[in-house]
């Protein structure tokens, strides 16, 4: 089948599709995300979707929206918000049925605020319909995938020529940063999750690797303060420690997501020892992954992985907590984490035109913490690798 062609307009004509055989009659869309998707532009607006209809409502940034979008002139036209959009419905006869909005994501303000406006109408939430179209993507969507990949390389080639002993993670974070802004990081990422924070991303050594904060289930690292204690801190990176780098990228609206494990020195044979392991489960995962397969059963596949190379007790750990993460891999696209998630209970399948990363870590003890996470394409042959930096342990 291969990957399919960039075909804009046909976003929404599928999404008429999914919403007619759903039963919806009307869609309103206003996280910037979704508008962006359907439309190419990011100004404050409100798409508004039926069935055998569509309009796009700008709010503010007419004149920029006007020259971003590749929807048509007449599908768009300024306007004050919700009142517009309310007079639209009444013009296109909708006067009841189902209206679906993105309720994991809505203010409740507006909720409210919708749900007074029209009363007629049944709100619905239509995130997983949005958000399983998302998930297979087209050509241009893997090309600027790509181009994140790069950018994300030539940070961390950046921390080849400068890590040493005696900088701080914050240092170093900020080499790392400032080569991703000048190959074109966009200086931002996309979490949805209400009150998520992160900082820039993860750079932690040493003993902050096992500390864990309770906003993810990966490395953290502490941060500078406790009002954002995650990320790269002031703490100096000694000779002999193991620094994990993850921190993001986003370019043209598309993300990637890779980690890489470094030391100052020669790494300890601890360090070593588990990293070739969770490189070995990382490269039959790779092969092994395939359309078709459930994504809870590449969750097992891996953890039978490591229990056939003795090292079960110490795959996918975290800090002081036996438990393992739940997961091993996730969905990147216009948001750093969406569907598919590769876990334990997750129900959905790995299908060709996904791309999402794989994401392994293991630990040892305290400070002793490794990972490797690449960014990848699921084609008909199997899984594609989209991250461009050496995969092996960079001792400095």
């Amino acid at each position: 089948m291969g990957i399919r062609p960039f075909n804009p307009l046909k976003r929404i004509a599928d999404l008429q599709e999914r919403m007619a055989g759903a039963g919806m009659d009307i869609l309103l869309l206003n996280y910037s995300r979704s508008v962006f998707y359907y439309t190419g532009t990011t100004q404050p607006s409100i798409l508004v979707v039926t069935p055998k209809n569509y309009h796009l409502i700008v709010t503010s940034g007419f004149d920029s929206a006007i020259e971003e979008t590749w929807l048509k002139p007449d599908r768009v036209s300024p306007g004050k918000g919700y009142e517009d959009m309310k007079g639209r419905l009444k013009r296109w006869g909708i006067e009841s049925g189902r209206l679906g909005m993105e309720l994991d994501i809505l203010p409740t303000a507006l909720y409210l605020r919708v749900s007074k406006m029209l009363p007629q109408l049944t709100m619905t939430d239509i995130s997983k319909m949005v958000l399983d179209q998302r998930k297979i993507k087209d050509a241009k969507e893997v090309e600027d995938t790509r181009e994140s990949c790069r950018v994300v390389h030539q940070g961390h080639a950046r921390v080849l020529e400068v890590l040493h002993d005696g900088m701080t993670e914050l240092e170093l974070s900020a080499e790392l940063e400032n080569a991703y802004r000048r190959a074109g990081h966009e200086g931002f990422y996309f979490i949805r999750q209400f009150d998520f924070f992160m900082g820039q991303g993860v750079l932690a050594s040493g003993e902050n690797l096992s500390k864990i904060a309770g906003k993810v289930q990966s490395i953290s690292g502490v941060g500078l303060s406790h009002s954002l204690p995650l990320g790269a801190s002031l703490k100096k990176i000694r000779r002999g420690e193991i620094i994990v780098v993850d921190i993001p990228t986003y370019y043209q609206g598309y993300h990637c997501d890779q980690s890489r494990t470094y030391v100052v020195g020669k790494a300890p044979e601890a360090c070593r020892s588990i990293y070739q392991g969770v490189k070995e489960i990382a490269d039959r995962m790779i092969k092994a992954l395939r359309p078709g397969i459930r994504c809870a059963d590449a969750y097992e596949t891996a953890l039978g992985f490591a229990n056939e190379l003795r090292l079960e007790p110490f795959f996918m750990r975290l800090g002081k907590n036996h438990k393992k993460v739940p997961f091993i891999g996730h969905g990147v696209g216009l948001e750093l984490n969406e569907p598919p998630m590769l876990g334990q209970n997750s129900d959905e399948t790995i299908e060709e035109g996904m791309i999402f990363a794989l994401e392994l870590e293991m630990t040892n003890g305290p400070g002793e913490v490794v990972k490797l996470e690449d960014t990848l394409l699921m084609t008909s042959e199997g899984a594609q690798l989209l991250t461009l930096t050496p995969r092996d342990l960079h001792e400095v």
